[in-house]
């Protein structure tokens, strides 16, 4: 007695410890993941805005060249004509002057001829648009604008480099930021005339571009497709290409790993550096397109793709939107909660005292709810919820099954002649053979009485007999090699079944009933169980 007292108590120490630590860590997981959870909700709160401040911004450049664009469509179109009559070019020049002077975006809007000779030049004044006089103009065959341009298809567009203006091979200060869009002018033969180039004064993009940056938890920069900064919020990081002493310092050089990802078209990652969130500029816009052919039209890009970035580097103050450090994550919920772990000691020694008091009952109780005494197999309650998990929800996932229904012939015998005790006998050897022979992924149901169901998983009819051929050669081998009172025999009937299919579990027992019934009938006509000599 003292032996099981002893027992008992250690067994309500282990029920106490294990008890604890259930509790303990299934609090302290339930505490962590709500932790980060709102960690989580903060990082994907930052993270969308952040998609939408680069969204907003991609989608305010693209407004702006589409606005650009329909401003050269419009000089192309609505001049066309006259641009191939020379003259006609003093009333196109006043008309360019004043649509300038509306404008106000183009530092100058120019035609030039396919030999690259400048006929009509517009510069911006601070009364507006003007009339370049004859003797000013100049040849332009050689810059890289006119030799670009001219390769184009008609509808074509060649979008310049965004640089810096240089006046007399220096840079201009105040800076001028500039880029050059032209579009080539064919005649009715497809015969190329010339060039319209507008020098877009492109301080009024960058400026709503940085306005629009405002709404960033972090740094929002402009970049071109070599990784030079175009905008961002130091100035001192900007055009830093426009100069020899300063061409080193790109994105590349101080988030190389960061700007492979970016080039991989990787939309938004985190890395050691912080989170980062990139979209590229795209141009799009359709010029005269019930007349062309779209695959005709291109826009050039003179320096590749131009990407719009979002970098929030990691400090000490923004640590929780950066939710990799397990650890240090782990300490802070311990320590905000250390109270509550104590009480959880608490409640952990009553709930041990419970489980140990209550544990070997609810056991024994699952056990016969779900489990035939006798042969250890499920019973008909606990088998038929079984059977009816293996059908899929999803009507789409294939699914294969097989049911064997299976009676023992001559059990009432045997029980009458030789006594329930060798009934059970034959009971339980039928099914431990049946356990034995059949798959993993099988299972038996004892119905009731003398009646079992085999329930074979993914096989049809063909592999669910040959499986029972193989137990059907047990049996044999028992009554020819043991000295038994009776012999061991099992009618069987088998059906299979799919996910095609709309039969009730019950419909698909009882087709099987029905073929080892048919069964049953030839094999009892010559049968006797009981061996001859067993008889009383």
């Amino acid at each position: 007695m003292d032996g099981d007292i002893g027992h008992n108590k250690r067994n309500t120490i282990g029920y106490f410890i294990i008890s604890f630590a259930l509790v303990f860590a299934l609090s302290f997981l339930v505490l962590f993941f709500l932790e980060k959870e709102v960690r989580t909700t903060k990082i994907e709160a930052v993270q969308s805005q952040e998609q939408r401040v680069v969204k907003l911004e991609s989608d305010f450049m693209g407004r702006e060249f589409s606005m650009v664009l329909s401003d050269l469509h419009y000089l192309h179109h609505a001049f066309e004509n006259e641009l191939l009559d020379t003259n006609s070019y003093v009333n196109v020049a006043a008309n360019w002057a004043e649509f300038s002077t509306q404008r106000r975006i183009y530092d100058q809007i120019r035609y030039i001829d396919a030999n690259g000779d400048e006929k009509i030049r517009i510069n911006i004044s601070e009364k507006g648009g003007y009339i370049v006089p004859a003797k000013d103009l100049q040849n332009k065959k050689d810059r890289y604008y006119f030799t670009e341009t001219v390769k184009l298809n008609e509808e074509s567009v060649y979008v310049s480099p965004l640089d810096l203006n240089i006046e007399q091979g220096k840079i201009e200060i105040p800076y001028k930021p500039m880029i050059r869009l032209s579009t080539p002018v064919y005649d009715e033969k497809g015969k190329l005339q010339g060039i319209i180039v507008l020098n877009y004064l492109a301080d009024y993009m960058l400026s709503g571009f940085r306005d629009l940056a405002n709404n960033s938890q972090g740094e929002i920069i402009l970049l071109n497709a070599n990784g030079y900064s175009l905008s961002s919020s130091n100035p001192e990081n900007d055009w830093n290409f426009m100069f020899d002493e300063k061409k080193e310092k790109t994105f590349e050089h101080d988030f190389p790993n960061e700007w492979k990802s970016l080039i991989e078209n990787k939309s938004q990652f985190t890395t050691e550096k912080g989170l980062i969130t990139v979209t590229p500029v795209v141009l799009s816009h359709k010029f005269n397109a019930d007349k062309m052919n779209i695959h005709d039209q291109q826009i050039i890009l003179g320096d590749g793709s131009w990407y719009i970035v979002s970098l929030i580097e990691r400090t000490q103050k923004n640590g929780e939107l950066f939710n990799d450090n397990v650890w240090a994550m782990g300490l802070d919920v311990f320590v905000k909660n250390i109270y509550y772990f104590i009480l959880i000691g608490i409640i952990s020694g009553i709930v041990g005292f419970l489980v140990y008091v209550n544990r070997k009952t609810y056991s024994r109780i699952k056990y016969y709810s779900e489990f035939d005494p006798l042969t250890k197999t499920f019973n008909r309650r606990a088998g038929i919820a079984k059977l009816n998990e293996l059908f899929p929800s999803d009507d789409r996932r294939q699914f294969l099954g097989s049911l064997c229904f299976i009676d023992i012939n001559g059990l009432k015998e045997v029980n009458d002649t030789l006594g329930h005790k060798l009934g059970d006998e034959l009971i339980i050897t039928v099914a431990d053979i049946i356990k034995r022979t059949i798959r993993e992924q099988d299972f038996l149901v004892r119905l009731g009485g003398d009646e079992f169901l085999i329930v074979f998983n993914g096989i049809g009819i063909d592999m669910a007999e040959k499986i029972w051929e193989r137990i059907v050669q047990e049996y044999n081998q028992i009554n020819n090699n043991e000295d038994r009172a009776y012999l061991i025999s099992v009618s069987h009937g088998v059906v299979d079944f799919d996910n095609k299919q709309k039969t009730h579990v019950d419909d698909l027992i009882s087709a099987a009933d029905e073929k080892m019934y048919h069964e049953k009938q030839i094999i009892k006509a010559n049968l006797s169980v009981i061996k001859e000599h067993k008889k009383i």
